[in-house]
């Protein structure tokens, strides 16, 4: 599911009733039943979302925050990017931490592969800049400290949006793995080639996600985009990480609200 979404200026909050474990006061069966439908659609009804091109003030149905937004639920529910990326951030930190993988696609696997992970959204960002970043320090051609990795999620954060890929063109993946660049190079404005670097490869990315958008695939958008990054790293900072072997096919093509692009995806599973 993408993001209910929200943009991070003029929030108001006020208490809300729902909890916070994205269960929403339904009984322990109705939620059963609704979990694997909430990974692509509302993640408090189910229903499948409504996607606008104006912005409209939307109350997260779990914070109970305002926000102006793009993504709701025909029934008047809303989440907020925090409140949806939670759960999926909380998990993937945990298998960051245990990973000794040097092989950023098999991280970024093993934390999709979880139930909880919504279909679609920009914890999809955060997830890719999660497992490069932990592919580079497990190699140790660099040091990468704690305070490195909280600083390439602040930045993601910033830039990666629910739904903004369609509204402005540039999904949140791309600024993600680009913050990955700019924090290893120290780039910053008024840098020479580190900023240069790091341009070239978001550049790279959100050209490479044009190509295989036609609906948008958050999943499709991060392998190739973390495969890009990888081929950047090497070319440019000759450091080498573990590249799989074996051909990504892709589980989740069933549960894609917008459809499949099935034989156009080079990772669509057709077995």
């Amino acid at each position: 599911m993408d993001s209910q979404n929200k943009t991070n200026s003029n929030k108001s909050c006020r208490k809300t009733s729902a909890n916070q474990s994205g269960q929403n006061m339904c009984g322990e069966a109705e939620c059963s039943k609704k979990q694997e439908t909430s990974q692509k659609n509302c993640m408090v009804c189910g229903k499948t979302l409504e996607y606008l091109t104006n912005e409209i003030k939307l109350t997260c149905s779990y914070c109970g925050c305002s926000f102006a937004g793009y993504i709701k639920c025909p029934s008047g529910h809303y989440v907020c990017d925090d409140c949806h990326n939670k759960t999926a951030e909380e998990q993937a930190n945990a298998i960051y931490a245990a990973s000794s993988s040097t092989d950023p696609l098999e991280i970024f696997e093993q934390v999709i592969s979880h139930t909880n992970i919504s279909m679609l959204g920009c914890h999809h960002a955060s997830i890719a800049a999660g497992a490069f970043i932990t592919a580079v320090k497990n190699e140790r051609t660099l040091e990468i400290s704690d305070e490195m990795v909280k600083e390439i999620f602040a930045r993601t954060k910033r830039q990666a949006i629910g739904g903004y890929c369609g509204l402005t063109g540039v999904c949140g993946i791309a600024p993600a793995l680009g913050a990955c660049f700019a924090v290893i190079l120290g780039s910053k404005c008024g840098t020479d080639r580190e900023q240069k670097i790091t341009m070239a490869a978001v550049s790279q990315i959100v050209e490479a996600i044009a190509e295989l958008t036609g609906p948008s695939c958050c999943k499709a958008y991060a392998r190739k985009s973390i495969t890009i990054a990888q081929e950047f790293l090497e070319k440019h900072l000759k450091i080498v990480l573990t590249r799989s072997t074996a051909s990504i096919l892709c589980e989740y093509s069933l549960k894609h609200p917008h459809g499949c692009r099935k034989e156009k995806c080079p990772y669509f599973n057709s077995m």
